[in-house]
């Protein structure tokens, strides 16, 4: 009998191991996070206790950003509206972010399981066309000059800076961060393979904000 409840036990923390969040982008709080933030408590934000695992269903990306996916982490198979995306589960038309045309903004990612890879931003200006073609529209260029794709570190708060298009203005804009993870074994396309080549895991967010 003890040893059957140890096996049991064990299996229990495979399984938990197994679904373990990976990531969730706080500053300004996506969508499924807003709950998290006190600023926002009495919008009454609906909590999404797995909000660090928007990673597509787990389906692995072969292109970036990530065509399999919906644009804001949840499978695409889902039917829409989806529960990250604009009417569904978790949207409640909250804007979590204001901010000038050219501002230098900054962001806060929360990183539960770091997989290596990059993380990138990109802006939708037309919340009635919630595509990931809206999105490459504008990818964010990070402040330090460094270009779009800030590398993932260690587990913790990421923190850093992006610079807001001069010329855009919304009333209603949507930022999505983009984390292509790069721990996963695969073929680099000339002959060889390594870590973070290949199909690897994406993780997103979507968080409402408005451009003045």
């Amino acid at each position: 009998m003890v040893k059957l409840t140890l096996v049991a036990a064990v299996c229990a923390l495979v399984a938990i191991s197994n679904v373990e969040g990976h990531g969730r982008m706080m500053k300004p709080p996506n969508r499924s996070s807003i709950w998290r933030v006190p600023e926002f408590a009495s919008q009454n934000p609906p909590p999404n206790y797995s909000d660090n695992e928007l990673y597509c269903g787990g389906i692995h990306q072969a292109d970036d950003p990530g065509s399999n996916c919906g644009v804001c982490g949840d499978r695409l198979s889902q039917a829409a509206p989806r529960d990250n995306e604009i009417n569904g589960k978790y949207y409640k038309g909250i804007i979590t972010g204001r901010y000038t045309a050219g501002q230098v903004i900054d962001v806060e990612v929360d990183l539960t399981t770091a997989h290596r890879g990059n993380m990138e931003w990109r802006l939708c200006t037309n919340p009635g066309q919630e595509t990931q073609a809206c999105f490459n529209q504008h990818v964010l260029r990070l402040a330090n000059g460094s270009g779009t794709k800030l590398p993932a570190g260690n587990t913790g708060m990421h923190r850093t800076q992006l610079q807001l298009p001069a010329g855009v203005r919304c009333n209603h804009c949507i930022l999505q961060w983009n984390y292509r993870a790069g721990n996963n074994w695969g073929d680099c396309g000339d002959g060889t393979s390594a870590s973070g080549c290949g199909p690897q895991e994406t993780f997103r967010g979507c968080s409402d904000i408005t451009i003045s």
